[in-house]
């Protein structure tokens, strides 16, 4: 099954309309198709939550997210993928430098070593780090100001 997401998978969260969570989903996902970026529910291949693709502009999450209660760290994960694509549609570091808690930096580093490519893993460390963080939607829209452009109109 497929949506064109805008404001679709905010309605899938349950969450109260005011709160900060849905508020900064909301901001968010805003900010996402400002920039051009799509967001669509739909299973990616494989066993994967989310998935995003560069080349289409495209995030897709999985519809089993709200059922699991993972659907914000799978919407950051991917929407840091987003800004990590631009400027140019090549995944480069976004440069947010994060701690995390000791127990969930070993957990990214299993999931690192065991489930993702060399070439991908400091890519993938950022998702991971930043999508943890009480502030991950405002920093997130941060890098989509300022390394995305609009799309043409």
């Amino acid at each position: 099954m497929r949506y064109s997401a805008g404001l679709l998978l905010l309605s899938a969260l349950l969450l109260a309309p005011g709160t900060a969570m849905a508020d900064g989903l909301i901001s968010l996902q805003q900010a996402l198709l400002r920039h051009g970026f799509r967001i669509e529910v739909r299973q990616p291949p494989g066993k994967a939550y989310g998935r995003f693709l560069s080349n289409q502009k495209l995030l897709e999450i999985s519809p089993l997210v709200q059922e699991l209660g993972i659907t914000r760290p799978v919407l950051l994960h991917e929407a840091v993928h987003a800004a990590q694509s631009c400027p140019s549609g090549t995944l480069t570091l976004i440069g947010i430098q994060r701690r995390a808690d000791p127990a969930v930096e070993s957990r990214i580093r299993y999931l690192l070593s065991n489930h993702y490519r060399q070439e991908h893993m400091a890519l993938e460390q950022e998702a991971f780090l930043v999508q943890g963080q009480d502030d991950a939607e405002a920093l997130v829209v941060k890098a989509l100001n300022e390394r995305c452009q609009p799309p043409l109109k």
